[in-house]
């Protein structure tokens, strides 16, 4: 009986988890979602989580195999600019299972190109601000 309530709760926390990842785009190599329920915004300033579910299982310079990449990202909405503040590959899609790699060196700020998806998630990640 144990067994069985374990695994309800499992289902039931995988699809809650699933709920939360909105797709705003989509490129050769993977589809891209934001997380809708950890979006801060405060002060002109947005914080979001990035996934990128690859379509492909890929491999690192470590030879450790990911099926997704999720980015914590910072956006000043008054310049219009992003950076990268930390950057995790998962052994699993949709951002599941253990973490394989973890890089948490900020990058320089960014501006992207109108129409591009990073530009999308900005729209996103701004809106209301």
């Amino acid at each position: 009986m144990k067994k069985i309530l374990a695994l309800c709760l499992l289902f039931v926390t995988a699809s809650a988890f699933a709920e939360n990842w909105v797709r705003y785009a989509k490129n050769q190599d993977a589809l891209l979602y934001y997380d809708k329920h950890r979006k801060v915004v405060m002060s002109g300033t947005a914080f979001i989580w990035d996934l990128h579910d690859l379509k492909v299982p890929a491999t690192d310079a470590a030879g450790n195999s990911y099926q997704s990449v999720l980015y914590a990202t910072e956006y000043n909405c008054r310049k219009e600019q992003r950076r990268i503040l930390s950057v995790q590959w998962m052994a699993g899609k949709m951002g599941n299972g253990p973490v394989v790699a973890e890089d948490a060196l900020v990058s320089d700020w960014k501006s992207d190109p109108l129409g591009s998806p990073a530009a999308t998630l900005l729209d996103v990640a701004c809106e209301n601000n």
